[in-house]
């Protein structure tokens, strides 16, 4: 069969070529005459036929088309029909088109000519290597740009098969940086070097606009470099340089995840820069879990280099409603509760955690020494201040004799300090002074302590120094021993079996320095108070040294 070259009045199927080359080319603007002119049948294209209905319409069927058209545009399928007064134009069968921009593949494609719009369906694949997107899977509806759509649109939804839709995508702000007017340097161009880094999104259904913008719905993942999010929906606005993430949203990193009600993802030069997580934030680290209203965090070159929890005030100005009240760490034996915390991380390594507003302390890396009669007050160490500074060190682990093994249950890093500014008092237990006391199963001893500063150098994890600033008060409890006689002769099911010590190194202004060493020996025999009930009042009851 001779080539048949269609003439400009030939049938409306002349406009298929033309029309699905805006999927695949960057060239949306030639014009329909010349995309006429410019394609022909090609061996081994099938017969052609045209049927004249009742009333002049026309259907034009060709088997198996194939058509070359001059811009470079290669169109195959099994057969096609075309309805001339609708303008309908139906490709059945391994349609595949094909130029220099890219491919288009499906089992079944429609074009409605009057709309602009086209659909194909059937192990749909399209990949633009102009604007660098691939699109696999579902059923995709694109519209062309017109007078009133000025970009042009894909839709690509689950297919009947559920055949979830599968794209690739270099999305990036089409808006230049502004030149400087007061500067004669040229704006620098982009590296060469720094390649563009494609989204992987798959959902149930992902909504297409130009070059910058996309949205998808239905457990949505997208994958970026090192990153993995996944929400119920996702929209991506190149002009505002935002990713949201809404519903059951999450974004996964190699050392943390991050989970929230919704999550923003903000990027600068088409770089991450911050990821916020809104209500109920959760952030789960190798060795941290932080539960706060909102979550913040800090990239740097792709890295987490700084974490802020807070409570965000709503409308209203009043804090926003959340399980969680305050900012939440919780850490190997220890957790820290402020109204905001602000963690520096140099490298994803924990540098120190800053706590502002009515911060606590807790660690129970020593409840092994509680026992069933203590008060809920005294059985964890703690320690409060308007605000807590904790340092970190990296836990480097001992280098074992004839071969090196790395503990992976360790912990990376290990306490350092802590200190608690303003208003702050700590209760820590220690192992008691008599030598026969059973940790365990004898009560500890207690030693409580107030002050305008109080650091805690830490040893191995445990407190080794008590350093405290400005004003103090305090006091040190010994267990009496359950084996001596109560001279008192009151029921000892109402016995406070805690009993006051006066150290004899603490006074009321200046620095006071306590080791471990000196609070264990405890110098002088403690002297026994009047035994009181047991409350929770008991333990505060302070003494004041003149």
């Amino acid at each position: 069969m001779s080539p048949l070259r269609w003439a400009s009045k030939g049938a409306q199927s002349i406009r298929i070529p033309f029309l699905l080359l805006f999927v695949i080319s960057s060239s949306l603007y030639v014009s329909e005459a010349g995309a006429q002119e410019g394609c022909e049948f090609v061996y081994p294209s099938g017969d052609l036929s045209i049927v004249t209905l009742a009333g002049g319409n026309r259907i034009t069927y060709v088997g198996t088309p194939h058509m070359l058209c001059s811009d470079g545009v290669e169109i195959w399928a099994d057969s096609s029909i075309s309805y001339a007064a609708t303008g309908l134009d139906h490709l059945i069968g391994n349609i595949r088109f094909l130029d220099n921009a890219g491919e288009l593949r499906a089992d079944e494609a429609r074009y409605f000519s009057e709309q602009g719009r086209l659909q194909a369906s059937g192990n749909v694949f399209v990949q633009d290597t102009l604007k660098g997107f691939t699109i696999e899977n579902g059923t995709l509806v694109y519209l062309r740009p017109t007078d009133f759509r000025k970009d042009a649109e894909i839709t690509v939804s689950i297919a009947d098969d559920l055949s979830r839709p599968h794209a690739i995508l270099l999305m990036m702000s089409e808006d230049p940086p502004l030149a400087n007017a007061e500067s004669d340097e040229a704006l620098e161009a982009p590296e060469e070097d720094s390649p563009v880094i494609p989204y992987t999104v798959e959902g149930d259904r992902i909504f297409l606009r130009g070059g910058n913008y996309f949205h998808s719905v239905g457990n949505v993942t997208i994958e970026r470099d090192s990153i993995l999010a996944f929400a119920d929906s996702a929209e991506y606005d190149g002009d505002a340089e935002k990713i949201h993430l809404a519903g059951s949203a999450k974004v996964e990193a190699p050392n943390y995840n991050l989970v929230g009600k919704t999550i923003d993802m903000v990027l600068e030069a088409n770089s991450l820069n911050t990821i916020t997580a809104h209500e109920e934030a959760i952030l789960n680290g190798d060795d941290l879990t932080i539960s706060s209203p909102e979550i913040k965090l800090y990239m740097d070159d792709g890295l987490l280099g700084r974490l802020v929890a807070f409570s965000s005030p709503n409308g209203n100005g009043n804090p926003s409603r959340s399980s969680v009240p305050q900012p939440v760490a919780v850490g190997e034996d220890f957790e820290l509760t402020a109204d905001s915390l602000d963690i520096s991380l140099p490298d994803e390594v924990m540098e120190t955690i800053f706590a502002a507003g009515q911060a606590r302390s807790v660690s129970s890396a020593r409840d092994s020494l509680n026992v069933d009669l203590l008060p809920e007050i005294a059985k964890s160490d703690w320690l409060e201040g308007d605000t807590i500074i904790v340092t970190f060190e990296p836990n480097a682990p001992a280098p074992s004799e004839g071969r090196a093994t790395t503990d992976t249950s360790e912990p990376d890093y290990r306490i350092e300090r802590i200190v608690a500014k303003v208003g702050a008092r700590t209760l820590y237990r220690l192992i008691p002074s008599d030598t026969t006391a059973l940790p365990g199963i004898d009560a500890p001893a207690i030693h409580y302590v107030t002050g305008d500063e109080i650091t805690i150098i830490m040893n191995e994890g445990e407190a080794d120094q008590l350093e405290i600033r400005g004003r103090t008060r305090g006091f040190h409890l010994e267990p009496l021993p359950l084996s001596e006689p109560d001279s008192l002769a009151v029921d000892s099911a109402t016995i406070d079996t805690l009993i006051a010590a006066k150290p004899s190194t603490i006074r009321d202004t200046g620095t006071k320095i306590f080791s471990r060493n000196l609070i264990r020996k405890n110098i002088q025999r403690p002297e026994p108070m009047r035994p009181r009930t047991s409350t929770n009042s008991a333990i505060l009851h302070t003494w004041r040294r003149k």
